[in-house]
């Protein structure tokens, strides 16, 4: 028996969250000076409503304290986990959970357990634990740490924003870019590559920007259609649900999930944004 671990930069469903027994760490969130726990003293849908209402949330990683509770609650009780990281170059929280995991290790010589950092964010992120976590119900601890580590780097994440506003408040583009971008309504399409945050593509209207999403998707057809695929929303479901319709116009995976995109990601993006993450390797 092992535990997996991870933290709230994964965007999974609370069923998911469930069904294979994850433990969840959370990430912070700064509203007017205010310090919130993501899922747990806020939710995300309050971090957006937030924002529509002008303000800029902040966040900052899982507190260190929180982390070493988490993993001296499995070292004591003798139990090997593996925490699956928010990527390392998005947040620290990869960088102290090594920390803490080697000053733990001189306490619990003997002890078993893995930080991996997955260079994935939001749904990219929880389709990575998903995938890890089916793995993991047939396999030991060790070979599902191997499995785990060979899964870094194979995930694609396309990302896109309602409006460039958001992007402006926590100045990733200046202000004059947001205001000419959102009057010609031009869209940025953004990866994430070697864990980092990264523009693509600028594409002119919204179904445009959505239907580049699927056509950047249908390169990898032949093994999104074999496995599953996760579509994320910055509490905008309608926008979910229509870009869903668009993708099964021209791909046929075997499962889609739709999810909330939380604080990690949204209180930089704002409401509206929209994600899909897929395996490409």
């Amino acid at each position: 028996m092992f535990k997996l671990i991870t933290d709230t930069g994964a965007d999974l469903t609370h069923d998911q969250i469930i069904e294979y027994g994850l433990e969840i760490l959370p990430l912070g969130v700064i509203i007017d000076n205010e310090e919130f726990l993501d899922g747990e003293t806020i939710q995300p849908k309050e971090v957006y409503d937030a924002m529509r209402q002008g303000k800029t949330p902040k966040t900052f990683q899982i507190e260190t304290s929180r982390i070493e509770h988490c993993f001296r609650q499995h070292l004591e009780a003798g139990i090997p986990f593996l925490y699956l990281a928010f990527s390392g170059e998005l947040s620290g929280t990869y960088q102290t959970a090594v920390m803490v995991g080697e000053m733990l290790k001189e306490e619990y010589p003997d002890s078993t357990f893995t930080v991996l950092d997955t260079r994935t964010a939001s749904v990219g992120q929880a389709l990575f634990v998903k995938t890890v976590a089916e793995y993991g119900q047939d396999h030991t601890y060790e070979e599902t740490v191997t499995y785990a580590t060979s899964l870094v780097g194979k995930v694609r994440h396309l990302f896109t924003v309602e409006s460039l506003e958001y992007l402006m408040r926590g100045g990733r583009v200046s202000k004059a870019s947001a205001f000419i971008g959102d009057l010609l309504t031009i869209l940025p399409l953004l990866t994430v590559e070697d864990g980092k945050l990264v523009p693509i593509e600028k594409v002119r209207g919204h179904k445009k920007v959505m239907r580049r999403m699927v056509e950047w998707t249908v390169e990898s057809k032949s093994i999104v259609e074999n496995g599953d695929l996760f579509i994320g929303h910055g509490d905008d479901l309608e926008k979910a649900e229509q870009f869903e319709k668009i993708v099964r116009e021209h791909l046929e995976p075997k499962h889609i999930t739709k999810t909330l995109v939380g604080s990690a990601i949204g209180a930089h993006t704002g409401p509206g944004l929209l994600v899909i993450a897929y395996f490409e390797a």
